[in-house]
């Protein structure tokens, strides 16, 4: 069930009228069982091994408190990691030797035709950070039906943003209809569809024919797709995550941003504090500081940095190009730290700035390659394009429009300065754009694009 789809809104619009109509103190159950319709919308099994997978962790938790025993957590946190690697990489694997005809297994072949579970990857580091704050004495008691709606939460359920337990408990039982989450849930819903409907799809559509045949476009349109695609996939995701708090807010939660204007970062330090911003936050906290942090010698920070994200990047994926993707983001971090420290933007000048933004942004763009494109083979194919002087073009007028309408959004996020300028007119603003964006919307011919993300 896809947040820009019809049958989003009359779940939302059923889930929502039942939760405020109902006493405070059923509410949090109305959540869970929408929040179950929800994931068992797209799957009745996975929900059934969800839903176990829940229940497996929550004793783990229950012995850690109970316990003080170091062997519930090593339990819990094994089981979620077996859980993950064996349907995203040991199940993807044997996939791919089956396919190829170099092995069958009768057993293992049945299993292969499965999908991987929707949103296993997010799940999974939720209950691991969850287990680990357990065992680091952040909370003394564990309520499952808080764990429960804590995980499966449907606004944030499927491709986050990552949460912690301390973003959303003290949220339960408490939440309020008030008309600043009204305004700010209508807000962030109606930003998520501009940035992923009108913006991330239109540039999919014209960049994707660029991906499949790259040898039938000019070099031009070759380089320009690689810098679209990174506003693809920030509309994208960062459009998902505006739905979500959009949703969350109009339900009276608060859950966390994911995104802020990551394309006018001057270093990759920043980028990566403005860009999923909630992944890296656990990547620091439950596998950056164990490794000893900054506390370390210089050596071993660039290689504990290296490391981490080579392991960010195959937690987005499952081939070897994800790890090179996430290996090379490492690199650049590190050489970055050993050159420059930590940049600092207020000491910059304002041109310095300019060519710093430009020059983030195209490393970015450039080992977005090894994020779209599964093989090496396909991603020299991609490249060995771009001295082509004829072929097929895509910088046209609408593709022009996207991309600077890409940057307005960028800049209007960047400190939230228009935020606080236009509040008092926000009731006129959210007008406005609901009937922009609805014209907009009626004018589009082209199937539910899912998101991104959703394969992580």
């Amino acid at each position: 069930m896809l947040f820009n789809s019809i049958d989003y809104f009359y779940f939302f619009v059923t889930c929502y009228i039942l939760y405020w109509i109902s006493p405070a103190r059923f509410r949090k159950y109305i959540l869970i069982i929408f929040s179950l319709i929800f994931y068992g919308y797209w799957s009745g099994s996975f929900l059934i091994h969800f839903v176990l997978f829940i229940v497996i962790t929550h004793l783990c938790v229950i012995g850690i408190l109970k316990t003080k025993k170091r062997i519930f957590l090593i339990l819990g946190v094994s089981i979620n990691l077996i859980n993950l690697c064996f349907f995203k990489y040991f199940l993807t694997y044997l996939k791919y030797l089956m396919s190829e005809g170099n092995l069958t297994i009768p057993f293992f072949q049945s299993l292969s035709e499965f999908v991987l579970p929707l949103a296993i990857s997010f799940y999974t580091f939720q209950m691991i950070a969850y287990l680990v704050d357990a065992w680091r004495g952040k909370f003394s008691e564990s309520p499952f039906i808080h764990f429960l709606l804590f995980i499966l939460f449907f606004p944030q359920l499927i491709a986050g943003p990552i949460m912690r337990h301390d973003d959303f408990y003290d949220q339960i039982d408490r939440s309020k209809l008030t008309f600043d989450f009204v305004q700010r849930g209508i807000l962030h819903i109606i930003s998520g569809l501009i940035k992923k409907v009108l913006i991330a799809d239109q540039i999919a559509k014209m960049i994707n024919p660029v991906y499949a045949n790259p040898g039938e476009y000019d070099g031009v349109s070759i380089l320009l797709s690689t810098f679209a695609f990174s506003f693809q996939v920030y509309g994208d995701f960062s459009g998902y995550t505006d739905l979500a708090r959009g949703s969350a807010f109009l339900l009276g939660y608060e859950i966390p941003e994911n995104f802020r204007s990551p394309f006018l970062s001057v270093s990759f330090t920043e980028l990566w504090s403005r860009w999923h911003y909630t992944l890296s936050t656990w990547i620091r906290d439950y596998l950056y500081i164990p490794l000893g942090g900054n506390r370390v010698s210089e050596l071993r920070y660039n290689l504990n940095t290296i490391l981490v994200m080579s392991l960010s990047g195959l937690w987005h994926g499952n081939t070897y190009t994800f790890f090179l993707w996430g290996f090379f983001h490492g690199i650049f971090l590190s050489i970055e730290r050993f050159a420059f420290g930590r940049p600092d933007r207020k000491s910059m000048s304002n041109l310095k700035k300019l060519f710093a933004v430009i020059w983030i942004f195209s490393i970015f763009s450039i080992l977005a390659t090894f994020f779209r494109i599964d093989t090496l083979e396909k991603i020299s194919t991609f490249w060995t394009a771009i001295v082509n002087v004829k072929g097929k073009i895509i910088y046209k007028p609408d593709f022009w429009g996207l991309i600077i309408g890409s940057y307005i959004i960028q800049m209007i996020e960047y400190k939230q300065y228009f935020a606080e300028k236009l509040k008092p007119y926000t009731t006129w603003i959210i007008f406005f754009l609901s009937f922009f964006v609805y014209i907009a919307l009626s004018k589009i011919e082209a199937p539910v694009e899912t998101f991104i993300y959703f394969q992580f």
